[in-house]
């Protein structure tokens, strides 16, 4: 039986008693809801609080730690759902017109994904593959752009002679 509230030791020692007892297999529930153990850690120490706060209120402390820390692994895993379909575009791939050379004038009137596959695979020096990562596509789409680009430019420069 749980102590009553008027035995404030008694309370304290029963609440110490779950968490230790529940400590351990918390976080690793919460771990493998979240799939993140820092952030599991937080929210097995709020569904603790939780359970303290309501003590009185509850009968089986245990299960209702237990669902406590489901229902907010779940508002967890919402929220970074949520956060994620209203992230802002990421910023566009252009480059400013630096007056370097007229190269940057010809890449200017390129469109722009094969510019930007151009200029972070001559410019940046990066390989194929983190220029897919930049770019969200595959290393095959980044290829692909490479090849146009670079017979675009070989265009326009031999309608220049």
């Amino acid at each position: 039986m749980k102590p009553s509230m008027g035995d404030a030791g008694g309370e304290a020692d029963a609440v110490d008693e779950l968490f230790r007892a529940r400590w351990g297999p918390s976080v690793r529930l919460a771990t493998a809801l979240t799939g993140d153990p820092s952030v599991a850690e937080e929210l097995v120490q709020e569904a603790f609080l939780e359970v303290s706060r309501r003590w009185e209120e509850v009968d089986n402390p245990a299960g209702f730690l237990r669902t406590v820390l489901v229902n907010r692994c779940r508002n967890h895993r919402r929220r970074l759902g949520v956060g994620r379909r209203h992230q802002p575009p990421p910023p566009r791939l252009t480059v400013e017109d630096p007056d370097l050379d007229e190269t940057w004038q010809l890449l200017a009137a390129l469109p722009e994904r094969r510019r930007a596959a151009l200029v972070l695979r001559y410019y940046e020096d990066l390989p194929i593959a983190d220029i897919a990562a930049l770019l969200g596509c595959r290393p095959g789409a980044v290829a692909s752009l490479l090849h146009r680009g670079l017979a675009d430019l070989r265009k326009v420069l031999s309608d220049d002679d």
